[in-house]
C-alpha cells in the first residue's frame, strides 16, 4: 500500500481509494515505517482521490502518537478536493505541509 519514494523519509500512497478497508493496511505499514526510527514521514497523496472518515481519524492518531515522540508527520502533493475536506474540517493546518 505504501512505497518508499527517492526524497527522504517520503513514502507514496498507491491506492487511489483509502477506505475502512485500507485502513488496516496502511497503519501497519506506517508503524513498520515509525519503528525504523525516523525524524519525519511525509506520505504523498498523489494518487489518493478518496479518504474515509477512518483513514482521516487515523491519519489525526498517528500524528498525535507521532508528535509524543519527537516524529512530525505530513501529507503531501494532496489532491483539491481532499484539500477541500480538510479544510472544511478545519485539519489542513494540521496535517498538509
Amino acid at each position: 500500500m505504501v512505497t518508499k519514494t527517492v526524497e527522504e523519509n517520503c513514502y507514496r500512497i498507491e491506492s487511489n481509494q483509502l477506505d475502512v478497508y485500507s485502513a488496516a493496511g496502511l497503519e501497519e505499514d506506517m508503524t513498520s515505517i515509525f519503528k525504523q526510527g525516523v525524524s519525519s514521514l511525509y506520505l504523498d497523496f498523489s494518487n489518493v482521490e478518496e479518504v474515509s472518515s477512518s483513514v482521516l481519524g487515523l491519519l489525526l492518531y498517528k500524528k498525535m502518537i507521532y508528535r509524543k515522540q519527537g516524529v512530525s508527520l505530513f501529507l503531501i502533493n494532496v489532491n483539491p478536493q481532499i484539500q477541500k475536506i480538510l479544510k472544511i474540517l478545519n485539519l489542513n493546518g494540521y496535517l498538509l505541509l
